[in-house]
Parts: C-alpha cells; structure tokens; sequence
C-alpha cells in the first residue's frame, strides 16, 4: 500500500522496463528516452493500485490488454523558475508551444473503441483530463513547489480527427499561465506521424490555504 506524497510516489514506483522497451522500438518516442533528452520516465501514478480505493478506473478498467495497456509518462529534468510563458510565447516551432511540461505515450486497443476502429471521444478525454492532472500537479510539486492541491475546474476538448484502434499516441500537456489560485493548461494528443488529432484547454484552482 502506497501512503506518500505525490513526489514519493513518483521517485517510489517502478516505471515498467517492458514499457520502456515497448515505446523505445517507436521513433517518435525514442527521442525522449535517449539519454540526451531533457525527459525522464515517471510512473503514470493513476494507474498503480496504491491500496485503496482511488484511480480505479486508470489502473484497473483501462489497465488491460484490450483496452489501454501500456502508459510510459516523461516530465521534464530541469524545469525553468519563472513563470509559465504567455500563450504567444515559445519555442516548440511545430505547434507554437514551447517544450511540453509532461508526456504520455498511451496503447490504444479495440476495448477503447465507440465507432468501430476508432477511440471512444470519452476515453481520450478521460486520457486528457488525467494527463493535464498529472501535468498540473508534477508542475506544482517540482516547480512551484505550492503545497495547496489543485482541482479540475473546466475542461474543453476539440476532436480534429478520428484516433483509429489499435494505435500509439502521444499525449503532449503544458501549464500555460498561473492567474493567482487559477492554473490554465493545454494538451494536444498526436499520433505516430505527428498529426495533431486533439487539443485540450484546462483550467484548475488551487485549493485556498487553510487559514
């Protein structure tokens, strides 16, 4: 049973070496494993049976060999002290943005489908919405270093084109700004050739400091 801290948890779970070995056969992935890059892998903490009765539907309903059964997430080494850039700021020349703050490389099976061979809409927003959480709060714990949780607050999913089952994407995810207790968040999932197939706009509140 795991009772730690977001930052324990992510130095404490093993990140699957199968995984690993999975994702790094892919070239848009090997990038990031490459022992130049500025990533490293992180345990996707929601999908790790932690003793209790949370994440169940990440570690267990799509923690299987037909629907989602391999995650590897990456954040950042070395994250910058200043705040997150403005939305027309950034060095990341495909999209605009600049470097992601956490990654996700995601298997996507048939059980995962809604129109056939095709991703259920509400399966990539659920992969969304954990991910930009995954990315809200890694931010928060390793940069900020604000001890208050953050909370989902809105969530808006623009669908670009259909995500075929089975496939690899890449979930992309950055914290865009910082409005006192409001955090905005972006993500974009991209398939295996780079083509953009969904965004994500989020905005989170920092729970108020206890008095």
């Amino acid at each position: 049973m795991y009772k730690h801290t977001y930052r324990e948890l992510i130095s404490k779970l093993p990140v699957s070496q199968e995984d690993v070995d999975f994702f790094a056969k892919m070239p848009f992935a090997r990038p990031y494993l490459d022992k130049s890059s500025s990533y490293e892998p992180v345990p996707f903490v929601t999908r790790y049976d932690k003793g209790d009765l949370s994440d169940k539907f990440f570690n267990k309903a799509i923690n299987s060999k037909d629907t989602v059964p391999r995650v590897l997430a990456f954040m950042r080494k070395e994250y910058s002290l200043q705040s997150p850039p403005a939305d027309n700021e950034g060095s990341d020349q495909s999209q605009g943005l600049e470097e992601p703050h956490f990654v996700a490389f995601c298997q996507l099976e048939s059980g995962v489908s809604g129109y056939i061979n095709t991703t259920h809409g509400g399966v990539l927003a659920a992969l969304l919405d954990e991910t930009l959480g995954l990315c809200a709060e890694t931010y928060r714990v390793f940069v900020s270093e604000e001890q208050e949780h953050l909370l989902t607050a809105r969530l808006e999913v623009s669908y670009h084109s259909p995500v075929p089952t089975p496939s690899v994407i890449v979930i992309k995810t950055w914290v865009k700004r910082k409005e006192d207790r409001k955090w905005f968040l972006e993500a974009h999932i991209l398939d295996h050739e780079g083509s953009l197939k969904v965004t994500a706009k989020s905005l989170y509140i920092r729970l108020r400091s206890p008095l």
